[in-house]
């Protein structure tokens, strides 16, 4: 069971900010939603195309959902992969879930385990977070796990 977000309302803005510097640019995601609609997204919802991953997963798209809550001291979000085609499952969170691991944490589940780690990142800017964690996701999680 997740914490919930300790405060403050969903930015619409910061999602468009988040879909053109980041997600739009991304040649694997063939499509981004924001969730319900533009006008009062809670979530982004990015699509990708299983043939354009490596190594190339299925037929059904995997996808990855954000949640972003700007606040102060330091903003709430959860960004989770998940691939139907393999099971595997991996968040990127900074909430109040895991306080033994520190603000943030990186989680992977595969065949119904969970594993967790601290996770840190280089920036602030919630763009360069998102690069942050989409990088990962290429250069670490995809070859390790696929």
């Amino acid at each position: 069971m997740s914490v919930p977000h300790p405060g403050g309302d969903p930015n619409a803005n910061l999602y468009a900010q988040l879909k053109r510097d980041v997600l739009d640019r991304v040649p694997q995601i063939t499509l981004v939603e924001y969730e319900p609609d533009p006008i009062e997204a809670r979530q982004l919802r990015a699509v990708f195309d299983p043939d354009r991953l490596p190594p190339a997963t299925g037929p059904e798209s995997p996808e990855l959902t954000i949640r972003w809550y700007r606040q102060d001291p330091h903003d709430w979000f959860r960004v989770d992969y998940t691939d139907p085609n393999t099971g595997i499952h991996a968040g990127w969170h900074q909430d109040e879930d895991h306080p033994d691991l520190g603000r943030a944490h990186f989680q992977y589940t595969i065949d119904d385990e969970t594993n967790r780690r601290a996770f840190s990142f280089e920036h602030e800017t919630p763009s360069l977070i998102l690069w942050d964690i989409v990088s990962d996701l290429f250069e670490r999680v995809l070859p390790k796990h696929q």
